[in-house]
C-alpha cells in the first residue's frame, strides 16, 4: 500500500497540485483544506498548520496508534534485523520540535483584529455568546477577559499579503485570500503578542468547527508552566483556560489543540522536569487510545492516563457536577492510591460513571 492509499484509507479526501496532492489535515482542528502536503513520489506527507510529518510507518502511528513494528508488519516492510537478545532496535526517537512564530506583520495585523473581536464581545451583540461561555464552558468573566476572547460577527476575506503570506492561487486562477470566518475568536497571546488566532464557528455545517487563521503559531497553548511539578494536557484552549481558572495556583495546563500534537521544546523541558502529568485528553478514542503511548514512552511512569468522569472534557465534567480541583488533586498523588481515592469519593457522591471507571482502572492497571 502506497502513502496515497494509505491516507485516503483513514478518509482524509486528497487533491492534485502539480506532483504533489494537498488535502485536509486529520491531526489538528481548525484545519484548511490544503493543509496537508503529500509527496507520493517520496512516500512523505507534512502539515503546514501543525507540523505533523513523516512517511507512510509514521501515518500509521500517528493515525492509528500502531507502535513502530505494527506499522512495518502491516505495510509488509521488514523493522530491521534482531539484536543478539533477539528483540528489533526501537526506531529513531522522538525530539521535540522548536515552535514556529508568526511575522511581525501577521501580528500587528492580528493585533488590530483582535482588539476589534474582544470590543465586540463584551458589545451588546456579545451577550449570548457571553453567557455561553460562562453557563457552558464555567469561564467567569475575569478568565474571559484575561484570554483576550473575542467575536467576530461576519466572515472576513483579506488579501494574504496583508498578513505577510505567501500567495496561494486556486485552480480557477484567482488568488486564495486569508479567511477569518465568523464565531467566538480564541487567540494565544504572548507577551502581549497575538501568535494564533482560532475561530470556534457557531454553525459550521459540513465545514471544520474550528479554524486557525493562516499564519498563526504552532506553539500549545500554556498557563502557569512555571508550576510544572505537575501538569495536566487537554485538547482544546477552553478547557485549557478552565482548568488554569479552577487549579492555577496548583498545577500548569497545556492545551494540545489537537489529540494527535505532541510537546514543542519549551513544554518538553517543562514536563521533563514535572513530578506528575495528567493526560487528560478528550475520551474519545483519537484522544484515549490512539495518542495515549506516545505520552508513556517519552515521559515514562510520571505520565498517568486520567480522564475526566461524566464528561469527555473538563468543561462538561463540570457541567455534569465534577469537583475539577478534587480530580486533579487526586491526580497529583500520582499512584493508584490516588486514583483509588478519587474513584471512592466519586461513588460516594452519587457520580458513579461505571464504563469510565473500568477504562480508566483498566488504563492505569488497577
Amino acid at each position: 500500500m502506497n502513502i496515497l492509499d494509505l491516507i485516503t484509507a483513514d478518509g482524509v479526501k486528497l487533491k492534485k497540485y502539480g506532483t504533489t496532492y494537498r488535502g485536509r489535515c486529520p491531526f489538528h482542528e481548525g484545519k484548511t483544506e490544503t493543509s496537508l502536503l503529500v509527496d507520493a513520489d517520496a512516500g512523505k506527507y507534512h502539515c503546514f498548520g501543525c507540523d505533523m510529518h513523516g512517511d507512510a510507518v509514521q501515518w500509521l502511528r500517528d493515525r492509528r496508534g500502531l507502535s513502530f513494528i505494527e506499522a512495518c508488519e502491516y505495510l509488509g516492510h521488514d523493522p530491521g534485523p534482531r539484536s543478539s537478545e533477539g528483540s528489533r532496535p526501537a526506531p529513531s526517537a522522538w525530539e521535540p520540535r522548536e515552535a514556529t512564530t508568526p511575522s511581525e506583520l501577521w501580528q500587528e495585523r492580528a493585533r488590530t483584529f483582535l482588539d476589534g473581536a474582544i470590543d465586540c464581545l463584551w458589545s451588546t451583540q456579545g451577550e449570548s455568546i457571553r453567557a455561553w461561555l460562562r453557563t457552558k464552558k464555567g469561564l467567569y468573566d475575569a478568565t474571559i477577559k484575561k484570554a483576550c476572547l473575542g467575536l467576530n460577527l461576519s466572515d472576513k476575506y483579506e488579501p494574504r499579503v496583508f498578513w505577510g503570506l505567501e500567495p496561494v492561487i486556486k485552480d480557477d486562477g484567482a488568488e486564495r485570500r486569508q479567511w477569518i470566518p465568523a464565531g467566538l475568536v480564541i487567540p494565544w497571546v504572548v507577551n502581549g503578542n497575538v501568535h494564533r488566532l482560532r475561530i470556534r464557528r457557531d454553525n459550521p455545517g459540513d465545514g471544520p468547527r474550528y479554524v486557525i487563521a493562516s499564519g498563526s503559531g504552532t506553539a500549545p497553548a500554556t498557563w502557569s508552566l512555571e508550576r510544572a511539578a505537575a501538569a495536566v494536557i487537554v485538547e482544546s484552549e477552553l478547557d485549557g483556560l478552565l482548568l488554569n481558572q479552577e487549579v492555577g495556583d496548583l498545577c500548569a495546563a497545556v492545551a494540545l489543540g489537537s489529540a494527535q500534537a505532541k510537546s514543542d521544546t519549551i513544554i518538553h523541558k517543562a514536563l521533563m522536569a514535572a513530578n506528575i502529568i495528567l493526560v487528560a485528553l478528550d475520551t474519545d478514542e483519537a484522544g484515549a487510545k490512539a495518542s495515549w503511548r506516545f505520552w508513556v514512552d517519552t515521559y515514562g511512569k510520571k505520565a498517568l492516563r486520567w480522564p475526566c468522569l461524566k464528561g469527555k472534557d473538563p468543561s462538561e465534567a463540570k457541567l455534569s457536577g465534577l469537583d475539577l480541583r478534587d480530580w486533579i488533586i487526586a491526580g497529583m498523588f500520582g499512584n493508584e492510591e490516588g486514583f483509588e481515592r478519587f474513584c471512592i469519593q466519586t461513588i460516594d457522591g452519587g457520580m458513579t460513571d461505571c464504563e469510565t471507571l473500568s477504562e480508566s482502572c483498566s488504563i492505569q492497571g488497577i
